[in-house]
């Protein structure tokens, strides 16, 4: 028979107090745990009744109320089943610096001096990098590819290959080309982008939506080799470059598979959430991949940031990717993630800001670019950026100042402001603005809408117009205190203005109908029609009273640069500028039976010496080449000015001309 043990009785004492002890925790450990009093990670048993995604305007931060997790996972849900509502999507980006006179031949005209923008050509003063758009005729199709042409000693230009893309049904966004390298960036998607939609029965399904980026060294030119090959999921809001680090925006939503589009009954709700809970952290992200591998999440959750207000009701299914890859070491690469709306990018050389349109407001996000492209501060702006021109030009930084001009669309007339803002800890705070009780006129008569916003250092400019076009010079020396300072009116309106040496300033834009212009105030229901092309230069010197020097129209014509102002090419040569503008210009003719439209394409040459006592736009020429057949719209056209010599692409060909009335035109090559 087996005897107890004997204890002393120290030891029994130190058990039973040990036992206690392990039952007090137990006990505090359950109350802490139990999963009824953490909605975040209760397991429902019920559809949840969710907020509509929207855009916070406060600040956005890594773990708030809400788990980063849980707040994507609503948004997929939230989207999946309240898409009318979930994605308040504002205008779509359809973005000059002082120009360089140290260079002999133009480069990519840019919002930003020292941030680079892509474009579908790039010059490096030998070799011609010209991005080709799929071309279809009978019998077959031309896919989109990278033409690379050598520059001869007469400035023939003689090709040397051809890049085709990895993916063929691929179209080419744009091109960078920086120290030996061509980074080339295309998209499977090119006609169409939806960023909140979680979830669709074929053909819809958004889980195919890539950003192609091509790396080639073109140390050899006649033979570049690829460096890198990376595709990272969504569709690509916008880029840039600065030096040897490239900058891309991106727009995911993740794509989860099991979920059933035709749910309706309580139980098919509630299964299809359950689905996404269960969904890993990792399957929310967008996947990097790199040269063929099977990709890896840009970021974590835990590294996302969303809204500090959010709570257990809302969520967001769109994730906003900040990709920073260095083009000489493609595998240095820095992202940083957002869980907000975004539609339109503004890059000085120290930050980056992300902009979308919330119940008419502007929300703003600011991102640095520091090392680990850290986000800021959240900051908002009443009325809405608009469509006219180049949007990303009604915001600039200077001194860490964010100007920016909206319009407030929902009074009897468009209302316009200009806003002043700087950060204040996690906040972008307004400052100052226009109107305000010093400067109390509104920006714009009645009923005028803003053509064109340009900011260049301690001046900005804007445009309005509804009948006739008036130019306001802003004052912004002291950005606590903004003011108007002179404003001139003349027929047309410009939809581009372009900064020069010496105090003047180059507009672009549209000559409208004099006669239907009303005088003396009188009152016209007659239509203002839009004659043709009109390109002005402004003096500025004097900002309370600009005056416009003198003005080129080309009638029944417009010029892309109206709209995209990387189509205008501009050489620099201390304050003698050269202009190159493509021009489409068209003839319309009828009868009872039949309309007519013939379009016809060229290249309009012009100079400007503001070092002249007398400086003026003058027409050095226009260049019209005999284009083939096949009609290819001038919306896309670019040229070169290297010197005396001039290419012009249109199409996917290039003439070249030199610097002369009359002179001979060469091409196509």
């Amino acid at each position: 028979m087996l005897q107890p043990k004997n204890h002393n009785i120290g030891d029994l004492l130190c058990v039973a107090v040990i036992l206690m002890i392990v039952l007090v925790l137990a006990a505090c450990s359950d109350e802490n745990t139990k999963v009824i009093d953490d909605p975040i990670n209760e397991r429902p048993t019920e559809p949840p009744k969710l907020n509509s995604a929207t855009s916070f305007d406060g600040p956005l931060v890594k773990a708030g109320q809400l788990s980063v997790s849980r707040f994507i996972k609503n948004g997929i849900y939230s989207a999946a089943f309240d898409y009318a509502n979930s994605y308040k999507e504002g205008v779509p980006e359809p973005t000059s610096n002082l120009d360089s006179a140290s260079s002999d031949f133009s480069s990519t005209n840019t919002q930003e001096s020292g941030v680079d923008e892509a474009d579908r050509i790039e010059y490096d003063g030998n070799i011609l990098y010209l991005a080709a758009y799929p071309e279809w005729f009978e019998g077959g199709t031309d896919k989109s590819k990278v033409r690379v042409l050598e520059r001869q000693n007469d400035f023939s230009l003689n090709s040397l290959t051809e890049l085709p893309l990895g993916d063929e049904n691929s179209n080419i966004e744009g091109m960078y080309q920086h120290n030996d390298r061509l980074a080339v960036l295309s998209t499977n998607t090119q006609f169409y982008t939806i960023d909140a939609l979680s979830f669709a029965p074929e053909p819809w399904s958004l889980s195919e939506q890539k950003l192609t980026l091509d790396i080639y060294d073109t140390s050899l030119p006649s033979s570049p080799s690829t460096v890198s090959n990376i595709k990272i999921d969504g569709s690509m809001i916008s880029s840039r470059r600065i030096g040897d680090e490239l900058y891309i925006v991106t727009s995911y939503t993740a794509y989860i598979e099991g979920l059933n589009p035709n749910a309706s009954t309580e139980e098919e709700l509630l299964a299809n959430y359950l689905t996404i809970l269960d969904t890993a952290d990792s399957e929310l992200m967008p996947k990097i991949y790199r040269d063929g591998d099977q990709g890896t999440p840009l970021n974590t959750t835990e590294d996302c940031v969303i809204p500090a207000q959010a709570t257990d009701k809302d969520g967001y299914a769109q994730l906003l990717s900040v990709s920073r890859i260095n083009l000489t070491d493609p595998n240095d690469i820095q992202s940083s993630c957002i869980s907000s709306v975004a539609n339109m990018l503004y890059m000085s050389e120290a930050n980056l800001y992300l902009s979308s349109t919330v119940d008419n407001q502007t929300v703003l996000h600011k991102v640095s670019l520091d090392a680990d492209l850290t986000y800021q501060a959240t900051g908002k702006v009443d009325g809405v950026i608009g469509w006219r021109g180049a949007p990303n030009l009604r915001l600039s930084e200077q001194d860490e100042y964010l100007r920016i001009v909206t319009s407030d669309y929902s009074q009897t007339g468009p209302q316009h402001k200009l806003s002043i803002l700087s950060q204040q800890g996690s906040e972008l705070a307004i400052v100052a603005a226009l109107p305000n009780d010093t400067s109390p006129e509104p920006i714009g008569k009645p009923g005028e809408d803003i053509f064109a916003v340009r900011f260049f250092g301690d001046r900005g400019y804007i445009v309005t117009f509804e009948r006739i076009d008036p130019l306001y010079v802003l004052d912004l020396a002291n950005p606590n205190a903004p003011k108007v300072l002179g404003a001139l009116e003349i027929p047309g309106f410009s939809s581009y203005l372009h900064p020069l040496d010496n105090g003047y300033l180059l507009g672009v834009g549209q000559q409208v109908n004099i006669n239907n212009i009303p005088e003396n105030g009188k009152v016209t229901d007659e239509p203002v029609t839009q004659e043709g092309m009109k390109i002005s230069l402004f003096n500025v010197t004097d900002p309370s009273n600009p005056v416009e020097v003198n003005s080129i129209v080309k009638p029944s014509s417009y010029t892309p640069v109206e709209y995209d102002y990387r189509a205008l090419s501009v050489l620099n040569n201390n304050g003698n500028y050269q202009f190159a503008l493509p021009l489409e210009s068209w003839y319309t003719g009828s009868n009872e039976l039949v309309g007519i439209w013939a379009p016809s394409n060229s290249l309009l040459l012009l100079e400007v010496d503001t070092t002249s006592n007398t400086p003026e736009l003058i027409q050095r020429s226009e260049m019209r080449p005999k284009v083939s057949d096949a009609y290819a719209g001038g919306w896309n056209d670019r040229s070169i000015i290297h010197g005396d010599n001039v290419y012009y692409i249109h199409g996917n060909q290039v003439w070249h001309t030199t610097w002369a009335e009359d002179a001979p035109i060469f091409g196509p090559f």
